[in-house]
């Protein structure tokens, strides 16, 4: 349920762009928000990759997830009744090495009712590092909770994310940390079952999504402004749409807006007024 597929590169442009001059008062302004709407975005889109086969998501080859403890999956719908998985998990492309270890525990509460319902709780630990020397930590804990009504399917998170990037080996980092309390919902265009590889619809998220990098934090409430296109073809799952990050800080109410124009394409705009 959990994966991390945000271009390496971007996060580095990105990471330089971080480490300009903050804001005095505290709240994540101009200078912060590029980098502030892009890990919004990762986390996003990783919400969107969760939809789809439960026992083996997270890594591209399924193989390097090892399930343990009650792994019957007795209603065939991709949940385990009650089960660990532990991942260990890596993988090279264009240079660029990636690995996801850790565990999330897993509970199907209706065993015999083949359903998009259960609940995990995660300890995963992400790493990206570029032919350069520059790399990305992330490491996410907490509970994902999947819940299904009528022809809508939904992941509640509810997370806390620490994302360390360097530029390079000796550089100093720029360190961001988030809380995650929002539900993304997932509306097929056509009839999808728990378990089975998933289909076009549109996603949405709704909660609130806290952010800190250094002195610098905002508490914003989200809002999809226009629903966020689903594309399975798409790594990240979502290319298009538009979502909203609203707080208030510095005597103004900030505005930062992540819009969706392809797959792995998006801009982020930051207004205060």
């Amino acid at each position: 349920m959990l994966a991390m597929k945000t271009p390496l590169g971007l996060w580095l442009v990105v990471a330089a762009s971080a480490a300009c001059a903050k804001k005095a008062d505290g709240t994540i302004g101009q200078a912060d928000a590029q980098f502030a709407g892009d890990a919004l975005a990762a986390e996003i889109e990783d919400g969107a990759t969760g939809f789809g086969p439960v026992a083996s998501q997270g890594a591209a080859n399924p193989s390097c997830v090892t399930l343990s403890g009650n792994t019957a999956d007795t209603d065939g719908d991709s949940i385990p009744d009650a089960a660990t998985l532990t991942f260990n998990c890596s993988t090279t492309e264009a240079g660029h090495t990636g690995t996801i270890t850790g565990t999330e525990m897993v509970t199907d509460p209706k065993p015999t009712m083949p359903s998009w319902d259960f609940t995990a709780t995660a300890d995963l630990h992400f790493a990206l590092t570029a032919p350069s020397g520059g790399s990305i930590t992330h490491d996410r804990t907490g509970t994902i909770v999947g819940a299904q009504q009528g022809t809508t399917f939904s992941l509640a998170r509810t997370l806390d994310a620490t994302t360390t990037i360097q530029a390079s080996p000796t550089s100093t980092g720029v360190s961001i940390d988030e809380t995650n309390a929002w539900t993304i919902t997932y509306a097929p265009t056509v009839t999808w079952m728990p378990g089975a590889v998933v289909v076009g619809g549109t996603v949405s998220a709704t909660g609130s999504w806290s952010v800190t990098m250094g002195s610098n934090a905002a508490d914003a409430t989200l809002a999809t402004t226009s629903p966020l296109t689903f594309t399975p073809s798409c790594a990240t799952r979502v290319t298009g749409g538009t979502l909203t990050a609203t707080y208030e800080g510095g005597g103004h109410m900030n505005t930062l807006t992540v819009a969706w124009t392809g797959c792995g394409a998006r801009t982020v705009t930051y207004a205060a007024r």
